[in-house]
């Protein structure tokens, strides 16, 4: 899973490029983030942003909610 200063600078990113906060929850059984609002272009973000670190979103049905999958 990301460290702090991973999650910080995701949140960073893309609060400066779409105006989203994006908030962590790190609860067991596997830690998910949220957001308030969204659409396909910040999902888009989203994923670009996480590829080439090696993860995939996994987002919820109404795409406010996602987990991070380790790709291989």
């Amino acid at each position: 899973m990301f460290n702090i200063s991973d999650i910080i600078q995701f949140k960073q990113a893309l609060t400066e490029k779409h105006g989203v906060d994006l908030h962590y929850h790190d609860v067991c059984p596997k830690p998910f983030f949220t957001m308030e609002r969204t659409d396909s272009e910040i999902q888009a973000f989203i994923t670009a942003y996480l590829q080439p670190k090696g993860y995939a979103p996994q987002f919820s049905d109404d795409g406010l909610q996602f987990t991070l999958t380790r790709r291989s």
